[in-house]
């Protein structure tokens, strides 16, 4: 089997000497998926691949869904989205690589939230423009435990857009308009493989605590919040191209360092991995 060399950190490991062609099988899916269970965040280095190559090794992960932006699809193979982060003088930079800047989970705006996403480093900016995680487990076993108690059985709502978000995210289309209501989520979730609870927040995504008045509401997101900054839940990963990164939604935040440089191109490939309604 291939070596898994801790991160060192409060999340992540990478593996090395792993054939990525041999993710498909059973021994090779078990062990990948073990290994995201243990330590939330895999990084895999090796070669560039297309984007068949991409959706044929993140299907070890589980059943890959295409995201809800149609402009981001990756022509003949959907489930890959193409990612350009690319910074342009010009201002036409994606806002979804400006929103990425802020600590978020992927799609906790739909009723159910992808497990895991798969980032796969294409082409790469020479400084710069690494991706921050933070463990959810962690943040949550760290609050006082009177807190804990408080928010515990707590639900809020998640939207496409939110006031408590910094930057707009990129427009809809009438057909995704009505694919993305406004979703209820608990607070706190429980990990389905490990039993484990984890904070459930994004601060891009979610907008208030049911049955809270909104100033009470955002000032308990806020102070939650704060706990998740803090750089003991942190890791950063500095790319190089060819790396494969595969973090769980379930139980981390992620964010991009925009500290590249202007014009070098960002280029990567995501896959989304379907999840269950969390609980």
């Amino acid at each position: 089997m291939p070596e898994v060399v801790s991160c060192k950190g409060p999340l992540g490991a990478r593996i090395e000497g792993l054939d990525r062609s041999r993710a498909g099988e059973p021994e090779v899916t078990a062990f990948l998926n073990r290994t995201l269970a243990e330590y939330l965040l895999v990084v895999v280095p090796g070669e560039r691949m297309a984007p068949s190559e991409t959706l044929a090794f993140a299907r070890a992960f589980g059943t890959p869904r295409t995201q809800l932006l149609r402009y981001k699809r990756s022509g003949d193979v959907p489930e890959v989205s193409v990612m350009v982060s690319t910074l342009m003088a010009d201002g036409t930079t994606d806002k979804t690589a400006l929103r990425a800047e802020d600590w978020h989970t992927d799609d906790s705006y739909f009723a159910v939230p992808a497990k895991a996403t798969l980032l796969h480093g294409i082409e790469i900016p020479s400084r710069g423009g690494s991706t921050w995680f933070c463990n959810m487990h962690s943040v949550y076993e760290a609050l006082p435990g009177e807190l804990r108690r408080r928010i515990d059985g707590m639900r809020a709502i998640h939207g496409y857009d939110t006031p408590r978000a910094r930057n707009r995210p990129s427009a809809r289309t009438p057909q995704e308009i009505a694919e993305t209501p406004d979703v209820e989520h608990p607070l706190v979730r429980t990990h389905p493989e490990t039993g484990r609870k984890a904070l459930y927040l994004n601060p891009n995504r979610l907008d208030r605590i049911v049955g809270l008045e909104r100033a009470e509401s955002d000032a308990l997101l806020d102070e939650l919040a704060d706990e998740a900054r803090k750089p003991r839940h942190h890791f950063g990963h500095v790319w190089a191209a060819g790396d494969i990164v595969i973090w769980d939604n379930r139980a981390t935040m992620h964010r991009v360092m925009i500290d590249y440089p202007m014009g070098e191109p960002r280029v990567t490939q995501r896959v989304l991995i379907e999840g269950e309604k969390p609980v």
